[in-house]
């Protein structure tokens, strides 16, 4: 029996077995203002410390954790992760009664009431329902009339408190050739249509996640992190492009096991467009959590890229060391290994740090050789119990050269990467605040300085057998050149009812290149959005 023909008579197996005992999910967008608030309870210490470092937190938890606090930030800002709670089968699908719902929810601002959805369906056994949103973006400074418009269609249901399913289809409109409004875009295939001058994209974010006494399963391609970052974690980050995968949870006492098995793009979307060609990528990766105590959590995690090949059994097994199984394997892979920890000080002080280390030689770990490849993260969050009243977010990431990188298997999806967003041969500041000065408006700011090395072992994609062997034993963080590039962003978000939100964004970016002719350049952006929400 061939590989392919084994996975396509046991899949079904598996699957089936664990359908019949079933639980899920369903996780909640990230940086959303219900996962800042539990962000900030676990660090205060009334919500447990791994929240804190939960970056893709379930609608089921926070409504739980966000239930036992009376205050018009959270009210307002968990209303919609809400769950369908009314069944709305015989009354709320009546066209008269939407109609009147959407004409009133426009200006109105009462949000003591139960959110409705654009559809939903309730009984004992399942719940389903259905959001809409619209968005539209624009440039107001800029003599031109291009905008961004997305629509956005959200499923959510869960069967029987066994089976959770979230789905999220987005169709992208941008006006004009270039793509230059967008925050969203990550590089998807993208289609111009010169008659409407307009390019139009698509994307779909899904989860389904089932748990049963035994262990918890999940089918997904939402984004998910391993690590304390809020979203640039050096072993997985949350603002990573998300990767098709299927993953494995167990809770045991104080430790808490992950396993998954995802698929990655060895290139580009538009290069396998044009070659019609793709080529065999796969992920694999296990993580083992432990609870010290209830301030202190520490991690250890392996990950593996390989491919042009069937996926390895070696590395379907969860429990197999995968440093080990590369080198029995032929030493083809890429393998990548993490220590994480994180502190609670004190209510509302939290220290973390995470070691990721892409290239081991227990001999030469103190050396300037080339292969001590490794990402180091040090961060400090602070929160009052004041929820009006701004956190503090600081991380410093150093990435020496040649880390994530490999002859054929970067750590990288749709060649960006999957850890740090900086790369290899990268020193970073990062300063990051979320403030609530009103219940209706939230205001996000992060200022970066980034320290970047140019040329040889500073893109994810290089080829490490194609380095300057002479300097293996002299490789400092910059091998050539480095770029210094500072980057002020802030957005400001004002909900002004029940469906519609105002938002804006201005960055402000300075890079300094010595080598350029102009050494010093700026630029700046000034982003206006509505979006309607049902």
């Amino acid at each position: 029996m061939t590989m392919r023909n084994f996975y396509i008579k046991t899949l079904p197996l598996v699957t089936l077995m664990l359908l019949t005992n079933g639980f899920s999910q369903l996780p909640i967008e990230v940086n959303h203002p219900s996962q800042i608030l539990i962000k900030r309870y676990s660090a205060l210490g009334d919500i447990p410390l791994e929240y804190f470092g939960n970056n893709s937190i379930s609608k089921i938890d926070a409504n739980n954790f966000l239930s036992n606090y009376e205050n018009d930030i959270i009210r307002i800002h968990k209303r919609d992760i809400q769950l369908a709670k009314m069944d709305s089968s015989s009354t709320n699908s009546i066209l008269k009664h939407k109609i009147d719902y959407l004409l009133k929810g426009i200006t109105n601002d009462n949000f003591n009431k139960p959110k409705e959805y654009f559809f939903q369906s309730t009984s004992d056994s399942m719940s389903m329902w259905l959001s809409w949103k619209e968005k539209i973006l624009f440039e107001p400074n800029k003599s031109t009339s291009e905008f961004q418009y997305s629509d956005e269609f959200y499923l959510n249901g869960f069967i029987k408190n066994n089976i959770f399913l979230s789905s999220k289809f987005s169709m992208h409109r941008h006006s004009g050739r270039t793509i230059w409004i967008s925050d969203e875009y990550n590089d998807e295939w993208v289609k111009y249509f010169p008659t409407i001058d307009m390019n139009f994209w698509y994307t779909n974010q899904t989860s389904l996640y089932i748990k049963n006494s035994v262990l918890d399963i999940e089918i997904a391609n939402n984004p998910f992190s391993w690590g304390w970052s809020s979203g640039r974690s050096p072993i997985i980050a949350a603002n990573a492009i998300p990767f098709n995968r299927i993953s494995l949870y167990k809770n045991i006492g104080s430790l808490r096991l992950e396993y998954f098995h995802g698929s990655l793009l060895a290139s580009s979307i538009q290069n396998i467009h044009l070659s019609n060609i793709k080529k065999e990528k796969f992920i694999a990766g296990h993580r083992a959590q432990i609870k010290i105590n209830n301030n202190l959590y520490t991690s250890f995690s392996e990950l593996v890229v390989y491919g042009n090949r069937s996926p390895e059994i070696g590395y379907l097994n969860p429990i197999s060391f995968y440093w080990s199984q590369e080198h029995n394997l032929g030493d083809l892979d890429n393998i990548l290994m993490a220590f994480d920890i994180s502190y609670r000080i004190i209510p509302g002080l939290i220290v973390y740090n995470t070691l990721l280390i892409d290239e081991l030689s227990w001999q030469d770990i103190m050396s300037n050789w080339w292969g001590n490849k490794y990402s180091y993260q040090i961060g400090l969050f602070f929160t009052s119990s004041n929820m009006s009243l701004p956190d503090l977010r600081l991380e410093y990431n150093v990435t020496r050269p040649w880390t994530y990188t490999h002859p054929d298997f970067s750590y990288a999806h749709r060649e960006k990467s999957l850890g740090s967003p900086y790369g290899p041969s990268s020193k970073v500041l990062r300063l990051e605040s979320f403030y609530f000065p009103t219940p209706k408006i939230i205001i996000e700011s992060s200022f970066e300085h980034i320290i970047k090395g140019a040329g040889s072992g500073g893109n994810i994609l290089d080829d490490y057998d194609n380095r300057d062997k002479e300097m293996d034993w002299d490789t400092d963080f910059f091998l050539t050149t480095k770029n210094k590039i500072s980057e002020l962003n802030t957005s400001f978000n004002y909900i002004f009812s029940d469906l519609l939100k105002i938002r804006s964004t201005y960055s402000i970016i300075q890079t300094v290149d010595p080598y350029a002719r102009n050494s010093k350049n700026t630029s700046e952006k000034f982003i206006l959005g509505l979006d309607f929400s049902w």
